[in-house]
C-alpha cells in the first residue's frame, strides 16, 4: 500500500492488518522506502523462539553474562547480577537502534531477533526473560493441540 493511501485511512489500515493478521508492506518515495506493518500479538509469539541464556558464576561476587551477545554483570547476589545484566542488555539495544545503520553492515545484525524480542518485553518482564526456561518439543506440540 502506498504511504499516503495508509496515511489517509490509518484507523481502518491497522484494523485491518490487526484483525486480517495479515502483514502489510507500506511504501512512499514511489517504493524507495518501506515498512512493514503487523500484529505485535503475532510477532511475540514468533520471537519466543529467541531465547536468552544468561550464565551464572558465584564467587567473592555473582557475575552474569550472556555471551551471544558479550555482555558481563556483577552484583551481591543473584537477582542483583541478573537486574544488571539486563540493564547492560538495554543499553545494547537502544545503542542497536540508535545505530542501526551501523549494526545492519556487522555480524551482529544477527542480534536483531533477540534485541527485538527484549525491546518489546514489559521492562518489569525482562529480567525474567534473561533465565526463562525452554518448552521441550512435546510442550510445545502439547500447546498447540489444545
Amino acid at each position: 500500500m502506498s504511504f499516503s493511501e495508509v496515511k489517509d485511512n490509518f484507523s481502518a489500515f491497522v484494523s485491518s492488518v490487526v484483525r486480517e493478521h495479515l502483514p502489510q508492506i507500506v511504501e512512499r518515495s514511489r517504493g524507495k522506502e518501506a515498512a512493514l506493518v503487523l500484529p505485535l500479538a503475532d510477532m511475540l509469539p514468533a520471537l519466543s523462539a529467541c531465547h536468552f541464556d544468561a550464565k551464572i558464576s558465584v564467587g567473592d561476587s555473582v557475575i552474569a553474562t550472556l555471551p551471544q551477545f558479550g555482555l558481563v554483570a556483577r552484583g551481591d547476589a543473584i537477582d542483583g547480577a541478573l537486574e544488571a545484566l539486563a540493564r547492560e542488555l538495554a543499553d545494547y539495544c537502544e545503542d542497536f537502534f540508535a545505530d542501526f545503520d551501523f549494526y545492519r553492515h556487522t555480524d551482529r545484525i544477527a542480534h536483531l531477533p533477540w534485541l527485538l524480542r527484549f525491546a518489546l518485553t514489559p521492562a518489569d518482564d525482562r529480567v525474567a526473560l534473561l533465565t526463562e526456561e525452554r518448552e521441550t518439543s512435546a510442550e510445545v506440540a502439547a500447546a498447540s493441540s489444545r
